[in-house]
């Protein structure tokens, strides 16, 4: 008798197992961005998945993100292809979300959103010499408008065109998403 409730426990725990390693996938899709100077790039997108996140009732699928990265061609024209990957986690281990990949003073520049405890902070990486470094941003700044894919991803296409990105951006989300700025830190809203 004790050793089937042994097997029977040990399938149930392989299941559970193979369930959570199952729902910590990945997402991966190549979208356009437009960027502020009127040209469209292509970019390679890739949402890294791990097991665990928020209460049942909001999280069925029982993972979360883990890391978001983006691969493209140098808006510069060096020919290098370019990769970023999220590196902040806030202290509910959730990463940053990147908003808009942008060229700034000739430089590809991501800006991005953490949350924090009901407050929510906007940062800035620049790619400069082969390298991305964070640039501190002031309290108050230029607001850049979204531009790369945040909203709803089910059933995503394995290539999301402007139209696309527009349709799934364009629901009920927090203005947070919707734009970067023009503060730094947004809390309670």
């Amino acid at each position: 008798m004790k050793y089937g409730l042994w097997r029977a426990l040990k399938t149930i725990g392989v299941a559970l197992v193979l369930g959570m390693s199952m729902s910590a996938c990945s997402e991966s899709w190549k979208e356009e961005v437009p960027l502020s100077d009127g040209r469209v790039i292509i970019v390679e997108r890739k949402k890294i998945n791990e097991a665990g996140g928020d209460e049942w009732a909001f999280n069925r699928s029982g993972s979360k993100p883990k890391e978001y990265r983006m691969r493209f061609d140098d808006p510069g024209g060096s020919g290098k292809v370019i990769e970023w990957r999220s590196i902040r986690i806030s202290p509910q281990t959730w990463p940053e979300v990147p908003l808009v990949l942008d060229m700034v003073d000739g430089k590809p520049t991501v800006f991005t959103l953490l949350g924090n405890y009901g407050c929510e902070e906007f940062f800035k990486y620049v790619y400069e010499n082969g390298a991305w470094a964070s640039e501190p941003l002031p309290d108050k700044f230029e607001k850049h408008k979204t531009n790369l894919l945040f909203g709803e991803k089910k059933n995503l296409p394995g290539f999301v065109d402007l139209e696309e990105k527009r349709k799934r951006n364009g629901g009920m989300y927090r203005d947070t998403l919707k734009q970067v700025g023009p503060v730094r830190k947004v809390c309670g809203q």
